[in-house]
């Protein structure tokens, strides 16, 4: 017999306290069929925090998507209620007369066809260029079919607000739950980096001034990557496009880092109980900074914002690359939803830094809006993670013995089972 899911109740002023927790928190229930109510939403925000537009888009969208009751669903709620009334995914409803911002056109060849509009380039988001090189091949990379993005306009936040738009291409899977993954590949014996096999820098900004960013970048990728022994002489390749705005300066530069294979299980004593780990489809992870410029440009002072992009883009990226990291500090938050809802015990390493009080090397912290991430999966479905950046899943997506669960258990019934042994000391105290 199905167990009834128990309302979760999660303050919107906890560490991050914006729309990322909203995101996460209604995701999870939407997929878990897990009530939740956000007191307080973006109680951390100045202005009064409150529901946004573009944050009411995703509510509506979840809401029908899983058909679910919802309260307070309106332009400046500070409490919302989030329903959901069968057990399932939000694919349910391919009729579905969703909000414009995502909206799917067609079903072709076992592949869902996605039109979406918003913006692809703006402030606090990642960009459309950050998706597509980065989260996407990651995603890819831990067993997610490869998802195909394809951009017919741009949308910006600079030099007058524009609405972008773009069509996803998702191929049908039925590769539930998502088996645990690793995305590790220090040397556990040196505990630092391996080689950087290649950069590539996409920069957008008016064509006049391609070739300052091209110089400005091989003069900062110089003097500090060519110079360290671990990446002599890297590759770098610069994609231009324009952005027909002197206003408009984007620059992303992603590096392609080794992936090593070693025995990693046994360096996080991850037991026998674990499923086995999806090893990366390439031999490359992808880590990656960009910057869009949100100065206040002076007359004629393009070659000084160009110069400080380059320099600070560059510097970012190579203290990733050089912290032994197989994801950046903003992919990491990105990849803590896919760990918690995989199957077994998945890890991300996200690099090392030098111990201020004492000497040799801690793994990072992570950023406040990883924390947030791990926090709102924590608090919906029960799994806790480490200072490693491990994390057992729940296994989402078993509707039997071979898919993640017991018999006859739907992703709800999974939920609260987990929780359950959590509370008893399931764990082992090893994921506190």
């Amino acid at each position: 017999m199905a167990k009834a899911a128990l309302l979760i109740e999660l303050d919107g002023r906890t560490l991050e306290g914006g729309g990322q927790l909203i995101r996460i928190a209604l995701c999870l229930s939407a997929l878990t069929s897990v009530p939740v109510k956000i007191t307080n939403i973006r109680g951390n925000r100045s202005g009064g925090g409150g529901l946004k537009a573009q944050h009411l888009a995703c509510v509506n969208w979840l809401a029908q998507a899983c058909n679910a009751r919802v309260e307070g669903a309106e332009k400046g709620a500070k409490t919302l209620l989030f329903m959901p009334k069968a057990a399932g995914s939000a694919e349910r409803k391919d009729g579905l007369d969703v909000p414009p911002v995502f909206r799917k056109r067609t079903l072709r060849s076992g592949c869902r066809i996605w039109d979406a509009s918003g913006g692809t380039n703006v402030s606090g988001s990642p960009s459309y260029d950050y998706i597509t090189q980065v989260l996407l091949p990651t995603l890819e990379n831990v067993g997610f079919p490869g998802i195909t993005a394809t951009l017919a306009k741009r949308g910006w936040s600079h030099g007058g607000t524009s609405i972008g738009e773009l069509t996803l291409e998702i191929p049908a899977t039925t590769r539930l739950p998502l088996s645990a993954f690793h995305l590790t590949r220090q040397d556990p014996s040196t505990k630092r980096r391996t080689a950087l096999y290649s950069l590539t820098a996409t920069v957008i900004a008016p064509a006049a001034y391609h070739d300052h960013f091209r110089d400005r970048l091989s003069t900062a990728v110089a003097m500090h990557f060519s110079a360290d022994s671990h990446a002599p002489d890297v590759p770098l390749e610069v994609h231009c496009e324009d952005s027909h705005h002197d206003k408009r300066l984007y620059l992303l530069l992603v590096a392609k880092v080794p992936y090593c294979d070693h025995n990693y299980d046994n360096q996080l004593d991850l037991g026998s109980s674990s499923s086995p780990a999806c090893m990366p489809s390439t031999p490359h992870h992808r880590l990656g900074r960009d910057w869009l410029y949100d100065r206040k440009l002076p007359p004629n002072g393009h070659p000084k914002a160009i110069a400080d992009m380059a320099g600070r883009v560059v510097r970012d990226l190579h203290r990733e690359v050089s912290s032994g990291a197989c994801v950046d500090e903003h992919l990491r938050d990105q990849m803590v939803i896919f760990q918690a809802l995989a199957k077994g015990r998945s890890a991300v390493f996200a690099g090392e830094a030098e111990d201020g009080d004492a000497e040799g090397w801690v793994a990072r912290e992570p950023s406040l809006h990883a924390r947030t991430a791990e926090w709102v999966c924590r608090e919906t479905l029960g799994m806790r993670f480490n200072a490693e950046g491990l994390c057992e899943g729940v296994g989402y997506g078993g509707d039997g013995a071979d898919r993640g669960g017991a018999e006859g258990m739907g992703p709800g019934d999974l939920v609260v089972e987990r929780t359950a042994e959590l509370e008893i000391g399931g764990s082992g105290g090893r994921l506190a």
